[in-house]
């Protein structure tokens, strides 16, 4: 047994209750002041990386773990519970429905675009700013969803000119040209 702070601790790992493909699931659990952390190995998070980090509550106040920003991480491990999330319930609903016709590697790329974004400039932004770039482009991809969601958390609006922008030169002048160096 080791010590940890004047206590015994029996192992470092907290071991998970069904083996995967005959291997004990090992994953740790942390708590401190600010913030609870559970990190993962095997099928959790092979790197070992932050899977979800829950804020620690204090007081007669009920916790909750039905807040969808705080599920993002684990959905992005696995993409196949999407069906069921509570990140796909709070989804506006164009959304959802592009979501949820997208193959399984566009959709766990659109949900590490989420996540990215979510954590950059937070939930609400990065619904948002999800839900425009989609709307504008009719695709999602993440520098333009965490720009817009950088810019929402900002308070900045998009950029109006005065007349429709013409790229039509743009694509003559470099059309069809081999040696565009």
């Amino acid at each position: 047994m080791e010590t940890h702070e004047g206590r015994q601790v029996r192992d470092r790992h907290r071991r998970g209750q069904a083996p995967v493909r005959g291997r004990p699931r090992a994953c740790g659990a942390r708590a401190d002041r600010r913030a609870a952390r559970v990190r993962g190995s095997g099928r959790c998070d092979a790197s070992g990386a932050r899977i979800t980090t829950h804020p620690r509550a204090y007081g007669d106040n009920p916790t909750s773990s039905d807040d969808p920003s705080l599920q993002i991480g684990l959905l992005c491990n696995r993409p196949g519970a999407w069906p069921n999330s509570q990140v796909r319930e709070a989804l506006p609903d164009p959304l959802r429905e592009w979501l949820d016709g997208q193959a399984r590697a566009v959709l766990a790329e659109g949900l590490r675009t989420l996540r990215q974004a979510e954590r950059e400039s937070g939930w609400a932004n990065a619904v948002a700013a999800m839900a425009e770039i989609l709307e504008t482009t009719g695709g999602i991809d993440r520098a333009g969803v965490c720009l817009a969601a950088a810019r929402h958390a900002a308070g900045t609006e998009p950029v109006a000119y005065d007349e429709p922008v013409d790229l039509t030169e743009y694509d003559l002048a470099f059309a069809g040209r081999e040696d565009n160096a």
